[in-house]
């Protein structure tokens, strides 16, 4: 290596990080802030929200999702509204669904509990492509499909 390599990765590194120094900056300056805190709804109005999810608001049950996303040891809450949104037809959470449930299929070394996963997975995937047809949707059905036909 090249003795002047090590002082332009310095410098590299320096400036690569200039942005993430910390700094506080913006309106609210006295309050050091995380890009997930644009998430997050103020509690005066999470429970406007939360009604408004629980009348099937596709749109109120996604700012939810991202809500309890963006908070630290929330993942029940937001696995909770997840399901929710799956309910109502979500293409988006329907899709995200069947691609986690076809990969952890995958995984599993349970025949009968393998089988299971793929059924939900492509019932999901089924249920994305009526609601919203696309391509994502359609190659987790025929992965689905081609992966339980390999079972037989």
């Amino acid at each position: 290596m090249k003795p002047g390599m090590s002082v332009v990765t310095l410098v590299v590194v320096a400036l690569a990080t200039a942005g993430c120094s910390g700094e506080l900056r913006g309106p609210n300056a006295s309050e050091q802030r995380s890009p997930s805190d644009a998430f997050v709804i103020p509690d005066e109005e999470r429970a406007t929200v939360e009604v408004a999810a629980n009348q099937g608001d596709v749109a109120a049950v996604k700012r939810l999702i991202d809500h309890y996303e963006a908070l630290s040891g929330s993942d029940e809450d937001a696995a909770k509204w997840k399901s929710v949104a799956r309910e109502l037809g979500d293409s988006q959470q329907l899709n995200y669904y069947a691609a986690s449930t076809l990969t952890a299929a995958r995984r599993e070394n349970d025949p009968a509990k393998r089988h299971a996963m793929l059924v939900n997975a492509l019932g999901a995937a089924k249920r994305s492509n009526a609601s919203k047809a696309n391509p994502s949707a359609q190659k987790l059905i025929l992965e689905a499909t081609r992966a339980m036909k390999a079972e037989q």
